[in-house]
């Protein structure tokens, strides 16, 4: 008796916590079934489909308009491999089927009645037939099977009817969610990265602001294809390790083929097509085998053979024949060019964060790092970025498409600039870090708002490394004239009218 009870309780330890409460005590169902269904529903959901056979849970209709909801709205891609996802949906699930129980279980008591009304006339009019051999007769009463019958025939039908008027909708938030998501998807598509879904759903709202500036700064970019322009300058070309390119071209050739081909003959037996005139004694009809046995017309007979003149039945068949067909294809060939694979190095970025730069010209930063990382990840090169305000106050970030390097953008994305200018610490690990390996091909992107003060010493060290390692210092100047700008930088890109964008 013991084991049973555990046997029926033992799915419970497979629930998540934030389900087990609502599905213990939801209204809809038997317990067991609806933990089955639950459990069956959620491992379909993190594989990213919908369950193909029927599930034990809920009812058979609510099953079918769940699925054609979930499927509309392109749901279950969403919650692949995302147990936070899938939870909080289940959780919804569950609650929007809890609140539509009391309505349905009114049109349910109905159809009920109905049904069980129905079912009592049938049974009078079956005992009124019979013939009487009592005076009194026994009272009709529908029996225990067929009242459960009834019952649950009331409920598959209450819940078409039910449905067919109010539909089962999922909140309004998930709409929401699936809108950010897709904007989302586009912005990761750019950025070579998996979706990754990371927020409070117990609030429905975002944990990290800085999922929504992603959106925001992807139409900041849209409406800058300079700045996209400015990205794929910066970082010297090199040889990818001496290698030549190799060319595909298109060239026609001829090739010959073998084709089977039916050719249509009569001396192969395969079907009767009607009656010919022919010499064969085995295709003749039966009438000419008549002149054969009579001792006159015999010699008739011999004489109509010789002229192919016995009527005979007509024979068709069909034989394959292989043919030889020349055809004129276009077949790609590789060869090896004269020209060299050429890449791009890395890109070192110092960015101003001072308090000067609060408002568009921060939306505008803002969007040149994700311009470099959207950059970074489809051409592979490396990107690093000095985030500077007042002196020793320098933030390394090394921006990769990856979990990691998403983090650190989002960090990024959500901080909010403040402080003042002080452009030596950065330049100065800038040039450090080019010394590395890694690093040595790299440029250098400087982007500020105005002036500041720079010492002489530096500038002779940027140009000491521009001739010795052809070093680029490129200047993005959001904002007016810069004197300091243009003794450093070498392009300096003016974009003065960026300030009237709206944030």
């Amino acid at each position: 008796m013991l084991s049973r009870f555990d046997d029926a309780y033992s799915q419970l330890d497979l629930l998540p916590e934030a389900l087990l409460p609502t599905v213990v005590t939801h209204p809809h169902g038997e317990f067991q079934s609806r933990v089955e269904g639950v459990l069956q529903l959620r491992h379909a959901l993190l594989l990213g489909k919908l369950p193909t056979e029927s599930l034990p849970w809920p009812a058979v209709p609510i099953q079918q308009q769940l699925n054609k909801t979930l499927r509309q709205l392109d749901l279950p891609r969403f919650c692949r491999e995302n147990e936070e996802v899938v939870d909080a949906l289940l959780a919804d699930v569950l609650l929007t089927i809890e609140e539509l129980q009391p309505s349905f279980l009114k049109t349910k008591l109905v159809l009920a009645l109905e049904y069980q009304k129905a079912e009592l006339n049938r049974l009078k009019e079956e005992l009124s037939s019979r013939k009487r051999k009592r005076r009194k007769q026994p009272s009709v009463k529908i029996p225990a099977e067929k009242l459960a019958e009834l019952d649950a025939l009331s409920e598959v039908k209450g819940w078409i009817s039910f449905l067919s008027a109010e539909g089962l909708r999922v909140p309004d938030v998930w709409h929401e969610r699936l809108s950010i998501w897709g904007e989302l998807e586009a912005v990761f598509r750019d950025l070579q990265l998996v979706t990754s879904l990371g927020f409070d759903l117990s609030k429905g709202l975002f944990q990290s602001h800085g999922w929504l500036n992603l959106v925001k700064l992807r139409e900041v970019l849209k409406t800058l294809p300079q700045l996209q322009d400015v990205i794929r300058t910066i970082g010297r070309m090199k040889s990818a390790d001496g290698a030549l390119i190799v060319e595909s071209i298109l060239q026609a050739i001829r090739v010959s083929r073998m084709r089977d081909r039916e050719i249509k003959s009569p001396l192969i037996p395969m079907e009767t097509r009607g009656v010919t005139r022919s010499d064969s004694i085995s295709r003749m009809l039966p009438q000419e085998a008549a002149y054969l046995g009579h001792p006159v017309l015999k010699g008739l007979w011999h004489a109509r053979r010789a002229e192919h003149a016995l009527l005979s039945y007509a024979v068709e068949g069909t034989e394959l024949e292989a043919v030889e067909e020349e055809q004129e294809v276009l077949s790609e060939v590789q060869r090896v060019g004269k020209k060299r694979n050429e890449e791009r190095g890395p890109m070192i970025i110092c960015l101003d964060t001072s308090g000067s730069m609060r408002g568009t010209p921060e939306n505008v930063a803002k969007a040149l790092v994700l311009e470099c990382l959207s950059v970074s990840a489809q051409e592979k090169r490396g990107c690093y970025v000095y985030l500077f305000g007042s002196r020793n106050e320098v933030k390394e970030l090394e921006l990769s498409p990856n979990e990691q390097g998403l983090e650190r953008l989002i960090s990024f994305l959500s901080m909010s600039f403040g402080g003042g200018t002080d452009v030596e610490g950065p330049l100065q690990m800038a040039l450090e870090k080019c010394k590395q390996k890694q690093w040595e091909r790299a440029d250098i992107l400087l982007v500020t708002d105005g002036e500041f003060a720079c010492p002489d010493n530096l500038v002779s060290k940027i140009k000491r490394r521009k001739k010795s390692h052809a070093l680029a210092v490129h200047g993005v100047l959001i904002g007016e004239h810069s004197q300091v700008m243009e003794r450093l930088c070498d392009p300096l890109h003016m974009f003065s009218d960026w300030l009237e964008l709206a944030p």
